[in-house]
């Protein structure tokens, strides 16, 4: 393979690789579970000065549904970016006579009802078809570009580089359709833990058929069959 074809094919790559990687934030952002990658955005001004949420506060993970968060001065940051979470303040007394209580703010996920998953599962399917979107869009781009370089070049290294370009191509696109999976999963978890809350709490199901609402997408529908 020539160095203009391992150049484009490093390119390439990397091109899908961000596009799939953006997904995966957006995603990590539609909060069912507590991402740790959720709370990237979150600054904080202390004195005048911007910081990082983990330069002023100690993050902690109780179980998947919730963060432990020992301050500095964060609350505000942290409702900025996120107003959706469950905020609660908490005091941890001191264990030690004489020592200070520790004061923390405990956040929990917003629940899935049924309204929530609708809008969760719309959201995530939104954000996945602009990913393949600009994965094809990019694909076809390159495809538009190699054409003169492929005037130049045997037959045998015009096949070999686009099988090379092919599998970058299928692999980013399955990489697409398996994060959509796992988030849709993710938000029907969510949706069956708030079940099971609803009916302990109040021993009546809400009115609804339980089953998923993934898509009216063929092709989205094809990946839960």
């Amino acid at each position: 393979m020539n160095n203009y074809i391992s150049f484009e094919t490093i390119d390439f790559a990397k091109k899908l690789k961000g596009y799939n990687m953006l997904f995966n934030y957006r995603m990590s952002n539609l909060c069912v579970k507590a991402e740790p990658t959720a709370l990237m955005p979150v600054t904080v001004f202390v004195a005048g000065t911007e910081y990082n949420l983990e330069e002023v506060a100690n993050i902690l993970k109780p179980d998947d549904f919730s963060f432990d968060v020992y301050p500095k001065d964060i609350i505000s940051g942290i409702f900025d970016v996120h107003p959706e979470f469950k905020m609660e303040l908490k005091t941890d007394k001191a264990e030690n006579e004489g020592g200070a209580d520790t004061h923390h703010a405990f956040y929990a996920m917003p629940p899935v009802d049924k309204d929530r998953r609708k809008l969760l599962n719309e959201t995530t399917k939104t954000f996945h078809k602009e990913c393949k979107v600009n994965l094809d869009i990019t694909y076809a781009e390159l495809q538009a570009r190699l054409v003169e370089p492929f005037a130049k070049m045997s037959p045998l290294d015009i096949d070999e580089a686009r099988k090379g370009f092919k599998k970058v191509y299928d692999k980013a696109r399955e990489e697409c359709d398996k994060m959509l999976q796992l988030k849709l999963n993710e938000i029907e978890e969510g949706y069956q833990r708030y079940l099971t809350e609803y009916n302990d709490r109040y021993a009546e199901p809400e009115t609804d058929d339980h089953e998923m609402e993934v898509s009216e997408d063929p092709e989205i529908d094809a990946l839960f069959k």
